[in-house]
């Protein structure tokens, strides 16, 4: 392969990868006004957003990550550690919501954690630092200019 088709070859296979989702975050709706949407996180950094109850969007909307944030993304999933997370954390209570994890690898479903409450801190602390980062995006988007 000569240098330009070697080139080429790398912009294809990086925009493939870059359609490819990197993680799946969904909240279910509680009994109160929790938000429920879900918020799929790609490899460029892009964010498909759709909201089903008490969230900011009245469809699907298309937010972007800035590469800081992507990168910092990408490490915190590495320190979470996914693959040694328990399948689901459960509770007794039928009024919370439900935060759902998908995580893919080159664009494969590789584990889904399905958390209410408990488990492990890193856990929890991830999933609150994603929601306000989700949702300070989609803020963003949602406000009206003028």
């Amino acid at each position: 392969m000569n240098g330009c088709n070697a080139s080429q070859a790398l912009s294809n296979s990086e925009a493939g990868q870059a359609n490819q989702p990197l993680l799946l975050f969904q909240k279910s709706p509680c009994l109160g006004t929790c938000p429920a949407y879900n918020a799929t996180i790609y490899q460029d950094g892009s964010i498909s957003f759709v909201e089903f109850r008490n969230a900011l969007a009245q469809d699907t909307i298309q937010l972007q990550l800035s590469e800081e944030e992507l990168q910092q993304l990408k490490q915190e999933l590495e320190r979470l550690n996914y693959k040694d997370l328990q399948d689901s954390y459960l509770t007794n209570w039928s009024d919370i919501s439900t935060t759902y994890l998908t995580f893919y690898e080159a664009g494969k479903e590789v584990k889904q954690v399905r958390h209410e409450e408990g488990g492990p801190q890193e856990l929890i602390q991830f999933q609150e630092w994603l929601h306000t980062l989700i949702w300070q995006r989609a803020e963003e988007k949602k406000r009206p200019t003028y």
